[in-house]
C-alpha cells in the first residue's frame, strides 16, 4: 500500500501563509504567538465538558429546553456527520504530514481479513492515527459544543468563546501538523450544515413558560447520576479512543 511509503505530505496554504505573516510580524509577536499557539488551552476534553454542562443545566433553570432533547440533536448531528467523514476518508487517503508515520506506529498490513480485525481489536491505540483522514474527528466535536450554545443558550458570551476555541483549534491545527486546514475547514462547514438539517430532532423553539404559581418539578436525582455516568462513559471512550 502507497500510505506505508514515505510520501510528501500536500501543500497546505494556510500554513504557508500563516509562515509568511510570522517573517512580516516583529519577532516578539512572532514569538508570543507561537507560544500561545503550542499551548493546547482548549481542546476536546474541556469542549465535552461544556456540551455535557449545557445538558444538565436544565436542572438549574438555564435554558427553557429539555436536557435530552438537546443532547439528542448534538449526538445526531455528530453520528451523521461522522458517517460522512468515514465515507470521505474510504474514497480519498491523503498522506500524512508527518512523513514516515505509518511505519512508526502500525504494524504491516495483514495479508488476510481474519488477521486485520484481530489486529484491530487487539492492539487498540489511541491519540489518533497519522493525521490524514478527511475530515477532522476532533473538530466534528469542537463545532457541536458552539452550535448547541449559540441555539438553545443563547445568551451572554459563553458561544462567542467557544467559537473562538473552534477558530484557535483551526488555526493551531496546521501549524502543529495534527490535521490539514482543508480538514478543519470541512468539519466546521459539514457539521455546520448537518446541525441546521437536525433541526427536526428538536426543535429551538421555546417551551411555553410556566407561570410562577405551578412551581417547579421535582429533581430526579436518580436519574440525573445515570445520565451524568453514561455521560462520563461515553465521554471517556471518545477521549481515550482520540476520537
Amino acid at each position: 500500500m502507497r500510505k506505508y511509503e514515505k510520501q510528501e505530505p500536500l501543500q497546505d496554504n494556510v500554513e504557508l501563509a500563516l509562515h509568511s505573516m510570522s517573517r512580516i510580524l516583529p519577532q516578539r509577536w512572532v514569538a508570543s504567538l507561537m507560544r500561545m499557539l503550542m499551548k493546547p488551552w482548549m481542546e476536546i476534553t474541556q469542549l465535552l465538558i461544556a456540551l455535557i454542562l449545557l445538558g444538565v443545566s436544565v436542572l438549574f433553570d438555564q435554558v427553557a429546553f429539555s436536557g435530552f432533547g438537546m443532547m439528542t440533536r448534538a449526538i445526531h448531528t455528530i453520528t451523521v456527520t461522522r458517517i460522512i467523514r468515514t465515507g470521505a476518508f474510504m474514497c480519498t487517503v491523503l498522506p500524512s504530514q508527518r512523513p514516515g508515520c505509518y511505519e512508526r506506529r502500525f504494524p504491516p498490513v495483514p495479508k488476510s481479513w481474519t488477521k486485520f480485525f484481530v489486529i484491530g481489536f487487539t492492539k487498540m491505540r489511541a491519540m489518533g492515527g497519522c493525521n490524514d483522514l478527511v475530515i477532522s474527528g476532533h473538530a466534528i466535536v469542537y463545532v457541536v459544543a458552539p452550535l448547541a450554545f449559540q441555539t438553545y443558550y443563547g445568551k451572554g458570551w459563553a458561544s462567542s468563546l467557544l467559537w473562538a476555541a473552534v477558530a484557535y483549534s483551526c488555526i493551531r491545527a496546521p501549524i502543529t501538523k495534527q490535521h490539514y486546514s482543508v480538514d478543519m475547514f470541512l468539519a466546521v462547514v459539514v457539521t455546520a450544515l448537518v446541525w441546521h438539517w437536525a433541526a427536526w430532532a428538536y426543535d429551538s423553539r421555546p417551551w411555553r413558560q410556566r407561570h410562577k404559581s405551578e412551581g417547579a418539578d421535582p429533581k430526579q436525582w436518580a436519574l440525573t447520576g445515570l445520565i451524568l455516568s453514561v455521560l462520563a462513559v461515553v465521554s471517556f471512550i471518545i477521549i481515550a479512543g482520540g476520537a
